[in-house]
């Protein structure tokens, strides 16, 4: 597979997974974005020869039509989806795109863990952000292509991001200069959390596509460390060597913030680039043990060459050089 053709370099996601591709292969990539986002691209590829390898269209994917976005992917054999948000929803559109120019593989957005939140009453609820991720990810997995046999795909999930650096309340540790740390936890501080590097889960992208036999129409799943935040805070403190504080909210602070969000903490309201009740559901979701993949749901050993940033390597890093 020698092009490739990636949706959304611009993201967050989408800017990791363009480094990888133009820093770990070989292979041609094609970045298409909203216009105004095809310098950021351009500025990822900062080597003249990784230059020579990147093609950047500047496309409105919201009102491209099909055969559009079909005439940008001549040649193309895998389509990587990094898309979020509004941009998600024309996921299918890119899919019927990808099937009539001749597309090999299809990788769906995925890029996370989504969790049923079970209210006091016993009924499960799937919160809008991990339900709108899903009915894109159910119209991809079901497109006519794929039950035909001309398609094949990869899905990638993966544990809570946990190198966001825009995020000074949910990733705190990525403020390197802050004086301390505070750590917002709910439920059960020494419950086990899946984590993942973004950059571990570019790295493991680019495995996929290298080794198409091996991620052929598979779910797989790629996990950078596991551990609690009690755990977690004693590496914070040992590599920072500063005040680590933690705030424990019991777990019935995320069934209160769900039937009213005026009830979440005002220490973490507005704080996030994400809705305050999600933010809540990840973090009780972790507190309440159910954030981690059991055995033989995890595919790291797929790739024995992919050497992942645990927490511990991250910080020593972060706070000693």
């Amino acid at each position: 597979m020698t092009k490739i053709a990636l949706f959304g370099s611009s993201g967050q996601i989408g800017q990791a997974m363009l480094r990888a591709l133009l820093s770990t292969t070989f292979h041609e990539i094609i970045s298409i974005d909203q216009p105004a986002s095809e310098d950021k691209a351009k500025d990822i590829a900062v080597g003249s020869e990784d230059k020579r390898r990147l093609k950047t269209v500047g496309m409105d994917i919201l009102e491209a039509s099909t055969d559009e976005i079909a005439s940008t992917l001549g040649g193309v054999e895998v389509v990587v989806s990094a898309l979020n948000g509004k941009a998600l929803t024309t996921q299918g559109k890119i899919q019927d795109a990808a099937d009539k120019a001749g597309v090999r593989r299809f990788f769906p957005s995925e890029y996370g863990m989504h969790h049923i939140y079970t209210d006091e009453k016993g009924r499960g609820i799937l919160h809008p952000t991990w339900n709108m991720k899903e009915e894109a990810i159910s119209i991809a997995l079901h497109h006519p292509a794929i039950a035909a046999g001309r398609m094949t795909y990869t899905l990638i999930g993966c544990g809570d991001f946990y190198n966001q650096d825009r995020e000074k309340v949910w990733c705190p540790w990525t403020q390197r200069d802050a004086p301390s740390y505070t750590l917002h936890i709910l439920g059960d501080a020494d419950a086990k959390v899946d984590f993942t590097h973004i950059n571990d889960l570019a790295a493991f992208l680019v495995a996929t596509i290298d080794n198409p036999s091996v991620s052929e129409n598979k779910s797989l799943n790629i996990v950078s460390d596991h551990l609690s935040y009690n755990e977690l805070a004693a590496l914070l403190e040992k590599y920072s060597k500063k005040e680590v504080r933690k705030v424990v909210y019991p777990i019935e602070a995320m069934h209160r913030a769900w039937k009213d969000p005026q009830d979440i903490p005002e220490e973490v309201k507005g704080k996030s680039a994400f809705p305050d009740d999600f933010w809540m559901l990840v973090k009780g979701m972790q507190g309440s043990g159910r954030f981690w993949r059991p055995p033989g749901q995890v595919h790291n050993d797929l790739f024995p060459d992919l050497k992942v940033m645990t927490f511990e390597r991250y910080f020593q890093s972060r706070f000693t050089s």
